[in-house]
């Protein structure tokens, strides 16, 4: 009683699917193992009697193996009762499991399996934007968008997937596979005031972090006052949505039509492009205006340095390149960009 007590949980743990399998197989090694019985000369091996059952059962039925007594033939038609049944359910299964699977895709409930990707949290204008240039920049990277508020995936973005839900709990992050992804890019969710869209936002990087400590977060805020919690959250890089926006409008005030030489610089179609490149062992050591003009010829234009945390724009002519400084540069190719 024990022993079938245990055998019926440990098949209750088991997929319909694969239970649906096993009894096919059982099927068909029972009725070819009798058939060989009754017919020898016909199926000399058990091996037939199991080729000619799954033949059988399946429909396909190509008459090299065929009973021939009474009782043969008798097991035959039992097999083909027994076989359309099975059969049908098998394949309405299969179709219902590539069907709900699809649905599942679809909807945001299906969790992801790869590695090395990129997670975008919230879906808005600004997330659609990254979306649309990381897929043209580097086209194999996968991408994972996380939000609550759509319905189903955003049509369009077939290599995107989708996971509904809230991005500060555990489970959704879970589901995104946080653990084994390259980098996260939390936008702001701008609904009520920008305090309430900030703390949200702080709250989704304490989730991330505590699932990840090492995969790079880069958090949109609103306000100034909040980007010192940002970093105490674990945001390795923070995004003043405003500040920027302000700035430009600004600049655009003192200096007509500077959006559009920001704009340019920054939209992924043209073809002059900011970017940042590790400084090469045969431009370390030299002075910044020798490395200027050096990139220059080759369609490179040099307008500063990442020196670890630092930025430094427009430095001293005299300035050396360092080890581990990323040099900041405008180029003219979309394809040199790294």
């Amino acid at each position: 009683m024990l022993q079938w007590w245990m055998f019926r949980t440990l098949m209750g743990k088991v997929p319909f699917l694969v239970k649906l399998l096993l009894a096919i197989l059982s099927i068909a090694c029972l009725i070819g193992g009798v058939v060989h019985l009754l017919e020898p000369l016909k199926f000399p091996t058990w091996f037939d009697g199991i080729w000619w059952a799954l033949v059988t059962v399946s429909t396909v039925g190509y008459g090299d193996f065929v009973p021939v007594t009474i009782a043969g033939r008798a097991l035959a038609i039992l097999l083909i009762f027994v076989g359309v049944g099975v059969m049908t359910l098998l394949v309405t299964t299969l179709a219902s499991i590539a069907f709900s699977t699809n649905q599942s895709f679809r909807y945001g409930e299906l969790a992801f399996l790869g590695e090395g990707h990129i997670i975008v949290i919230g879906w808005n204008e600004r997330s659609k934007h990254t979306i649309e240039n990381v897929r043209e920049v580097q086209p194999g990277t996968p991408i994972v968008l996380i939000d609550e508020t759509l319905t189903e995936a955003p049509p369009g973005y077939k290599q995107l997937h989708f996971v509904k839900g809230n991005s500060s709990e555990d489970a959704v992050l879970k589901q995104a596979n946080i653990g084994l992804a390259q980098s996260v890019l939390i936008t702001a969710k701008q609904q009520g005031n920008e305090f309430t869209a900030d703390a949200r936002t702080i709250l989704t990087t304490l989730a991330v972090k505590s699932q990840n400590r090492d995969v790079y977060t880069i958090v949109e805020i609103l306000t100034k006052e909040q980007l010192e919690n940002a970093y105490r959250a674990g945001a390795d890089e923070c995004i003043e949505s405003t500040t920027l926006t302000g700035a430009v409008l600004v600049s655009s005030l003192l200096h007509h039509h500077m959006s559009d030489v920001v704009g340019d610089l920054l939209k992924f179609d043209q073809m002059n492009q900011l970017s940042f490149q590790p400084a090469s062992d045969d431009q370390v050591g030299y002075r910044f205006i020798d490395v200027l003009k050096a990139g220059y010829d080759d369609g490179e234009l040099l307008i500063g340095l990442k020196r670890r945390e630092r930025v430094l724009l427009h430095p001293p002519a005299e300035t050396l390149v360092q080890v581990d400084d990323e040099l900041i540069m405008i180029i003219r190719r979309l394809n040199k960009v790294r």
